[in-house]
């Protein structure tokens, strides 16, 4: 058999599993995956001494392990909902807690799909969301990104001592992975939904919800066929950052255990064409703002729930200048500790 020359789309897979999951299947792979990035970070800690330059010990300390995900959002289970094992239906504080593992295998650079024995899987043991963000805008398709942190991670045959089977044995522990029975991704594989769209988010049902701040609608108009709302809407992104940090224990080199930063703060920018001004009244002798609820919708079933209790936190107004673009006004909102996550499905 020969060696890969490289590693491109068409010969990676990723399958996202409850933390000590020993058998694969193709539910657990990631569907409508636009990349995969993984980086280590040894931390190191110097000692000198007195009367002589060489360095006394250099000690190694536990190292930071990252695994960042990028999906479109097609219908299919989200990443989100994959790493946490439906916990981002519920709140924060739930997915917080909820750790998986994240396998990345790497098939033949010689082959058309993911199929067959992989040439290496490296597992990535006990990870924890750390960060997550939706996109949709105008130009595109709507994208899903996470960020997984953990301090365990394991190629091929390899275990140390510390997971129970190897890297290679739980990919292969299922002929579905290895193609016998399927393959993981297989020559046909196509959006359950169809890929989101700026036409595929439903603003409609964002309003009527009364998942709109009154900020954002402010710049629409008549709508002469009575769909979409009208409110000149460019991008929607939304975002939040766990923080993760690390609890360390005498007698342990590793962490217990990590916790999220609580309060977590949830973000949420809105980016509109510009037809009146941003009309926004700021008075510094009376508070100026009140709570917004925030609902982003789309027609592959994503449901994001920010709550009640969004405030803006900025504006800004832009463009419109003698290079002839429009104006822009972004409006940023946000909460703390309030965000659920619904859609998608195997």
């Amino acid at each position: 058999m020969s060696l890969n020359q490289r590693v491109f789309y068409a010969c990676q897979a990723v399958a996202i599993a409850p933390r000590g999951t020993a058998t694969l299947t193709n539910n657990h792979i990631v569907h409508g995956m636009q990349s995969v990035g993984m980086s280590s970070t040894f931390s190191l800690d110097q000692v000198f001494e007195l009367g002589q330059i060489e360095i006394y010990e250099n000690i190694e300390d536990v190292s930071d392990l990252e695994v960042t995900m990028e999906k479109v959002i097609d219908g299919y289970k989200l990443i989100y909902d994959l790493t946490t094992s439906g916990a981002c239906k519920t709140d924060l504080v739930a997915a917080s807690k909820s750790r998986c593992d994240v396998h990345v295998a790497i098939f033949d650079d010689g082959v058309s799909q993911a199929t067959g024995v992989p040439r290496n899987v490296c597992y990535n043991s006990g990870m924890y969301v750390s960060s997550v963000s939706y996109n949709y805008s105008v130009d595109g398709s709507a994208t899903e990104s996470v960020t997984c942190v953990g301090n365990d991670r394991f190629w091929n045959s390899t275990t140390a001592g510390v997971i129970a089977t190897s890297p290679t044995a739980i990919w292969g522990a299922t002929s579905d992975l290895l193609g016998t029975g399927g393959a993981p991704i297989d020559g046909d594989d196509a959006p359950k939904s169809g890929v989101v769209r700026r036409v595929d988010v439903d603003i409609e049902a964002m309003d009527s919800a009364g998942g709109l701040p009154a900020e954002v609608k402010s710049q629409g108009g008549n709508d002469p066929v009575g769909i979409g709302g009208n409110f000149h809407i460019q991008s929607i992104s939304v975002s939040t950052d766990f923080g993760q940090e690390q609890i360390q224990e005498l007698g342990r080199f590793g962490p217990y255990h990590r916790y999220a930063s609580f309060p977590v703060e949830v973000s949420c920018d809105f980016e509109v064409i510009a037809t009146k001004g941003d009309l926004i009244n700021v008075s510094g002798d009376a508070p100026n703002l009140s709570n917004q609820a925030i609902i982003v919708m789309d027609t592959a079933g994503t449901v994001i729930d920010l709550g009640n209790k969004n405030k803006l936190s900025s504006v800004s107004y832009s463009g419109g200048d003698t290079g002839g673009g429009n104006a822009n006004i972004t409006y940023s909102y946000s909460n703390f500790n309030t965000m659920t996550v619904n859609g998608g499905s195997l």
